[in-house]
């Protein structure tokens, strides 16, 4: 709010000025050419950085070491996972084994019992002749089959497990044929069988991919003949007993022959290449009694299907009970061989997988060890080398770009760049200081601190007289507008804004209000009797009357509210947000300070008086300043009017009074 020049709170309160500074270019110094040079960059554009040139000193013999290392560690790696394929393969192989042994513990015993219900001896009677608790030796290998995830690992298996579930009770009650039972005995070992020899096959494939050495080979086929082996064994055991009881006849016979021959033949190829479990297991089985007494069994039933002659069991069948008891643990030898030779395959695979392992894992140390040796080099290198290098081409390349505000380089690394950061640092502070005083005297700051301080070098030397002249004329400039910038905004007799200065400002401010949404409050105050005034003690008397009035003005109001002279004895006030509310009690105040003023004319003391009209509205779209400033004329004249007719009735009523008492 503009006051008169005399009163120092009017005068903080004057309408803001028009900002001082000019519009400059200050990304860069007076006198900078509008064309630059090519950037260094440009004219080295293909050549190597100190830093690239050092990493490929460190990089190609570590490229080249650590691509010979990587092919070792990636035929290690491969060596690690094929052994580790192997090896579940071998564990794969156990469990078949075993699985297919449950199925010769329940086969043989199931197929005792359901060829003697088919001449006629039930299951008791059987026991009673061979000593064997057959319905224990049948739940037991049902319940093992059961516990078994291999039988349910197949579709095909899963299937004959639950056709074996609904054939066993049919057994002892000859519910089903011994032939039917022979062959679905006979196919379920066989499916067994086929999933072994797959899961080998696999195996096979593994290795080839793998390559192991030569003794994993010999370990591989020695677990095939051992298989065969117990395969076998398994049909020694039926061969034998049928020769030797005089049941099947011929076929009989041939499977004992057969057997007993490819059995021989298996066990010459793998009794030399067992591993150590393997081997410990066969050295077990054929020192076994049962082993030994069952082989004898064999012998005689080979006699017998060679050469004729009364059958070993024909006279005493409690023998063929002893020999199927003997037969049982001769199987499960067998069994235990199989799954050792298993075992055997799965730790040397093992023992390959760990050791490429720790290849693999001292491969990788090495290249590990050779990249932070190398990093090592680069960091070494840069911290002494290539970062202050780096850091001077950087800062270089900022300077020729124009940019002289730099931190100062740190004077490290050899002498020589030590010595070219110390000449850089001091060129790029002269550098500054002229720049920030050119940058001063383009924005006319003569305040700024820089220009108080003399240019450092030479150079600076020689441009201070030229910078102190500038600042001088700068100065007496700035003195000029600001006068002419008063003389354009206020009113000369009373220092508030002028008639344009004040409406402008209430254009702006309503603006502004508009968006916030506020209420805004216009007076329009008009001094009493101006022009009798004048007309009676003259226009100097006038004027202090409308000074006096100027000064009641800004002492009724606060420091956010504004004030101009309309013209003559008419100003405009524009309450604040704060204060528009109170905006009555605001014009209560004007007049009480207007009335409290008076001046001396012709020896005389001249009370003054104003009408004051109130506009108050809260801003929005259809809010137009100039309707607030008439419609406060309109509400000022209206107060005028009203006040002069009370006035008038006051008079007439004092001249009633007197014209009674006369």
């Amino acid at each position: 709010m503009s006051v008169p020049s005399s009163d120092p709170k009017a005068h903080n309160r004057a309408y803001p000025p028009d900002d001082l500074a000019r519009p400059v270019d200050t990304g860069r110094g007076a006198g900078t050419a509008s064309t630059t040079p090519d950037h260094p960059s440009d004219r080295s554009r293909f050549r190597l950085k100190v830093r690239s040139i050092l990493v490929l000193v460190v990089l190609l013999p570590l490229i080249a070491t650590g691509i010979l290392t990587g092919m070792a560690a990636y035929t290690q790696w491969n060596n690690r996972q094929g052994a580790r394929a192997a090896a579940l393969d071998a564990q794969q192989l156990e469990r078949v084994a075993f699985a297919r042994a449950k199925v010769n513990d329940i086969r043989v015993p199931a197929m005792a019992v359901s060829f003697a219900a088919q001449i006629g001896v039930d299951e008791t009677e059987l026991g009673q002749l061979l000593h064997l608790n057959f319905p224990n030796y049948l739940k037991t290998g049902k319940a093992s089959i059961q516990s078994d995830p291999v039988f349910v690992s197949t579709p095909r298996l899963r299937a004959d497990t639950n056709e074996l579930y609904s054939i066993l009770p049919k057994i002892p009650i000859d519910a089903i044929s011994f032939n039917d039972v022979k062959t679905f005995m006979t196919k379920y070992a066989q499916d067994i069988d086929n999933l072994w020899y797959a899961d080998f096959a696999k195996l096979q494939d593994n290795i080839k991919t793998w390559q192991p050495p030569g003794s994993f080979s010999i370990h591989l086929d020695a677990l095939r003949q051992t298989y065969v082996a117990f395969l076998n064994g398994g049909n020694e055991i039926e061969g034998a007993i049928y020769v030797n009881e005089g049941e099947e006849g011929a076929p009989a016979k041939l499977e004992l022959i057969q057997a007993a021959g490819t059995f021989a033949s298996a066990a010459s190829e793998f009794q030399n290449n067992l591993g150590p479990l393997g081997n410990k297991a066969w050295q077990e089985l054929k020192a076994s009694q049962a082993s030994k007494s069952f082989n004898f069994t064999i012998a005689q039933g080979i006699y017998t299907a060679l050469y004729g002659g009364q059958p070993a069991f024909a006279s005493n069948v409690s023998l063929a009970g002893q020999a199927m008891r003997n037969g049982l643990t001769y199987l499960d030898k067998l069994s235990s061989l199989v799954r050792s030779a298993s075992l055997d395959l799965f730790n040397v695979a093992n023992s390959q997988a760990a050791s490429a392992s720790n290849q693999f894992i001292s491969e990788v140390v090495l290249l590990f060890v050779l990249l932070v040796i190398s990093i090592g080099g680069i960091i070494f290198a840069g911290r002494t080398l290539t970062k202050p290098l780096k850091g001077l081409s950087d800062a270089a390349q900022r300077v020729h770009s124009g940019e002289f505000n730099l931190e100062k380089l740190a004077e490290t690394g050899p002498q020589e760049v030590a010595l070219t950061t110390i000449a850089f640092n001091e060129m790029t502070s002269t550098l500054k200081a002229v720049e920030t005083t050119t940058m001063a005297l383009a924005a006319e700051d003569i305040s700024h601190p820089d220009l108080q301080v003399p240019l450092p070098g030479k150079t600076g030397e020689a441009l201070q007289a030229t910078v102190d002249h500038l600042a001088s004329v700068i100065r007496e400039r700035e003195l000029q507008r600001k006068q002419l910038h008063e003389a354009a905004t206020h009113d000369r007799l009373t220092g508030l804004l002028n008639r344009a200065a004040v409406l402008d400002y209430l254009d702006h401010d309503v603006s502004r209000r508009r968006n916030q949404g506020e209420t805004v409050a216009v007076l329009f105050v008009d001094l009493d009797g101006l022009k009798p005034f004048n007309d009676t003690y003259g226009h100097e008397a006038g004027d202090a009357a409308i000074k006096a009035t100027a000064n009641a003005l800004v002492e009724a109001t606060g420091d956010c509210d504004v004030i101009g002279r309309l013209g003559g004895d008419e100003f405009l006030l524009v309450l604040c947000a704060d204060h528009s509310a109170q905006s009555q009690e605001v014009s209560d105040r004007i007049s009480k300070a207007v009335s409290s003023r008076s001046i001396v004319a012709r020896d005389k003391t001249i009370s003054l008086s104003a009408s004051i009209g109130v506009a108050l509205t809260q801003c929005g779209a259809e809010t137009d300043p100039m309707e607030l400033v008439k419609q406060a004329d309109e509400a000022m004249y209206e107060a005028k009017r009203a006040a002069r007719m009370t006035r008038d009735q006051m008079l007439e009523a004092s001249s009633y009074s007197k014209a009674q008492k006369a």
